[in-house]
């Protein structure tokens, strides 16, 4: 797969993820906060991508986000929403006494969304994304800067 295609895909799944994650926070869905991570994580690995770097299969974001070059205008996005790291594990599974974290507030989960939603945009915008198009690559991958 051509990085201008992968770079799209990833972004349209991401898409696709806070969606979902829209309509879950919705219905008071405690997964929505993990479909939020999922497009998060997908956002970030868009940005490491278009600079030549690989995420790993770990869910890590913060370990993520410092790979990003301070000169990417991404990376202050990416911070704001790199803590939903998290939510993709210790949020997931009980803890071995069988308690589940508390899901964040339905306030909480909006201001996160909107956050993932500005980092989104702004990748899709750089990198020339027409998420209309299934499988349209990216117009540009080069680092944004």
């Amino acid at each position: 797969m051509s990085v201008e295609n992968l770079v799209a895909s990833l972004l349209r799944v991401a898409k696709e993820d806070l969606d979902g994650a829209r309509i879950l926070a919705r219905q008071g869905n405690r997964n929505a906060i993990y479909l939020c991570e999922q497009a998060a994580e997908k956002v970030i690995r868009a940005v490491l991508t278009s600079e030549g770097k690989h995420a790993g299969i770990l869910h890590q974001l913060n370990t993520m986000v410092d790979q990003v070059p301070d000169a990417n205008p991404m990376k202050a996005a990416l911070r704001a929403v790199e803590h939903l790291g998290a939510y993709a594990t210790s949020y997931r599974y009980p803890t071995s006494v069988g308690r589940t974290q508390p899901p964040p507030t339905a306030s909480e989960i909006d201001e996160t969304l909107n956050k993932v939603e500005r980092a989104l945009s702004a990748a899709v915008t750089g990198f020339k994304v027409d998420l209309s198009k299934s499988n349209a690559p990216a117009g540009s991958v080069a680092p944004l800067r």
